[in-house]
């Protein structure tokens, strides 16, 4: 045997025994890998299901779904499965942290659009409208006209606003995709049962669109907004309008930064106004009645919620399942509104024309709602939502099914 042949034998040995020792290293890294993965899945778990729940995310400004009580009946609704999805969503470990990780990549990438937020021009801020989801908005509509058909007698009315990316369009940054809100909202008012009168308020808003209808910083419409919108009803449902000089415009907060501010991490240059309009009749009072809080007060506003972040909430101090309004109006009627909190701050303007108001938000409402309309002998129902809840919504059709 030759010293070549020999010494190619060795070489041949040692590269099988450093591929072996490789071998060993690369499995026993894996594993290493694999049992660090196992490690941080376990303690994600751990910390989702016993760390410590919020309420409220100063980084969203809103409030956060809180763990929905569990029984059959309301496993059989639906309801319970969807909200405890929402459960573990807002509540998940260190959310704000991976929130504001995703706004910082966005704009250090320069991007004009950011979690679901336009940066637009005129210190605009504009929510980004999706293209509505057709199985949602039509078990809606089939729930609204069934609902109408049940309740014959009383009458109905549907406002759906439009958004600011809709009215004020001319404020988005260029080339930005937006859908037409108002082509949907056209396609589905005609879908409606007839004892269903629609309330078009799109001429309305985009004539007063130099005005500030809507917050710079927050997806909501201002009072000012919601006051044009009233007018328009008013004609629809046959009432007597009352004019701004009825009111006394009283600014409460020059401060608010809005939910679209804290989504977007976008900041405006100048702070949104809130102005909330009192009533200058004396006579005009209300009682309101938070049910599930078991709390009564005699305003509508809630004047400790403007030393929060979110002072929308100074409106009704935010959303409730239920609130019950109990007015100085003669006419003996009794309105019932499905709401998203678009109603919250177009509530005030109702209170003359209605004896009672009632309000149900049916993302947090779980009761009877036929017991409900038997037991306050309702007059009227509203529906009133801005155009991105209720093309989104999947809460108001399982609510008026009583499912």
């Amino acid at each position: 045997m030759t010293e070549a042949y020999k010494t190619k034998n060795r070489n041949i040995k040692q590269r099988r025994r450093s591929n072996k020792h490789k071998h060993k290293r690369g499995k026993k890294y894996c594993i290493s890998l694999t049992v660090l993965f196992v490690f941080y899945i376990a303690l994600f778990v751990l910390l989702n299901t016993f760390g410590e729940k919020r309420t409220f995310s100063e980084t969203e400004n809103r409030v956060l779904q809180s763990k929905p009580s569990f029984s059959i009946e309301k496993l059989f609704e639906g309801r319970f499965i969807k909200k405890y999805e929402d459960y573990k969503v807002d509540q998940f470990f260190n959310r704000d942290f991976w929130i504001d990780v995703k706004i910082k990549t966005d704009k250090l990438l320069l991007k004009k659009e950011s979690n679901g937020v336009y940066l637009g021009k005129d210190d605009y801020l504009l929510e980004k409208f999706n293209k509505p989801n057709k199985e949602n908005v039509s078990k809606n509509l089939d729930a609204i006209n069934t609902f109408a058909k049940k309740y014959k007698n009383v009458k109905q009315y549907m406002l759906i606003s439009p958004t600011s990316v809709n009215i004020l369009s001319s404020h988005l940054p260029a080339a930005a995709p937006v859908e037409n809100q108002q082509e949907y909202l056209d396609e589905y008012s005609k879908k409606l049962d007839s004892n269903i009168s629609f309330v078009d308020t799109y001429t309305t808003m985009l004539e007063h669109k130099e005005e500030d209808i809507f917050y710079r910083s927050d997806h909501h419409w201002t009072s000012l907004g919601a006051f044009y919108s009233y007018q328009k009803l008013a004609d629809v449902m046959d009432f007597t309008a009352k004019d701004s000089d009825d009111y006394d415009i009283e600014l409460v907060s020059n401060s608010f930064e809005g939910a679209l501010a804290s989504k977007s991490g976008y900041n405006t240059k100048q702070k949104d106004k809130v102005n909330v309009y009192i009533p200058k009749n004396e006579d005009d009072q209300v009682i309101v009645n938070y049910e599930e809080e078991q709390k009564k007060t005699a305003t509508l506003y809630d004047s400790k919620k403007l030393e929060e972040k979110d002072k929308y909430q100074v409106f009704l101090g935010g959303n409730h399942p239920i609130v019950k309004i109990d007015t100085s109006s003669t006419s003996g009627k009794t309105l019932l509104i499905f709401k998203d909190s678009y109603a919250n701050c177009f509530v005030p303007f109702l209170t003359s024309h209605f004896s009672k108001i009632i309000l149900v938000d049916p993302r947090y409402y779980y009761e009877d709602i036929d017991e409900l309309m038997k037991n306050e002998n309702v007059d009227e129902v509203l529906y009133l939502y801005n155009a991105n809840t209720f093309f989104s919504d999947t809460t108001l059709a399982p609510v008026l099914n009583n499912e």
